[in-house]
C-alpha cells in the first residue's frame, strides 16, 4: 500500500489526455486524433506547486499553446539553466515565468504561452 496519498494523484498530463482524447489507445471509444489539439487553457489557481512554489508543464500531449489565466504579474521569465525542482525534476532548458506571487512556472521550449492582458 502506498503510504503518500500525493503518488495516486494522476498527473497534469493523464488529466489533460482524459479531457481532450489526444493518447487514447485504439480499443477507447473516441479515436486519436490526427492532430495534437492547438492548445490547453488553465488557471493558475488549479495548478499545484511543489515546496518552493515550482510548476511544471510537460507537454506529453504535444499541445501548441499553453493558455494560463491569472490575476498575477510576470515578474521574471527566461529559460532555466541547470535547475531541479524540489520535487526532483530536471527542467534545464525549459522556460519559465515567475508570477508576483511567488510561483513559477516550467514549461517545454515549443509550447508558447499565453497570459492575459495586463
Amino acid at each position: 500500500m502506498n503510504a503518500n496519498p500525493a503518488d495516486n494523484r494522476p498527473n497534469l498530463a493523464d488529466l489533460v489526455r482524459d479531457l481532450t482524447g489526444v493518447g487514447r489507445a485504439e480499443s477507447d471509444e473516441a479515436p486519436l486524433p490526427r492532430t495534437a489539439p492547438a492548445g490547453v487553457e488553465l488557471a493558475l489557481e488549479d495548478l499545484i506547486s511543489d515546496d518552493n512554489g515550482e510548476i511544471v508543464f510537460f507537454n506529453d500531449g504535444g499541445f501548441r499553446t499553453l493558455s494560463i489565466e491569472t490575476d498575477a504579474q510576470v515578474v521574471a521569465s527566461g529559460q532555466a539553466t541547470s535547475h531541479r525542482t524540489s520535487a526532483g525534476e530536471d527542467v534545464s532548458g525549459f522556460n519559465y515565468v515567475t508570477f508576483e506571487n511567488g510561483v513559477t512556472l516550467y514549461f517545454d521550449d515549443g509550447l508558447d504561452l499565453l497570459l492575459p492582458d495586463s
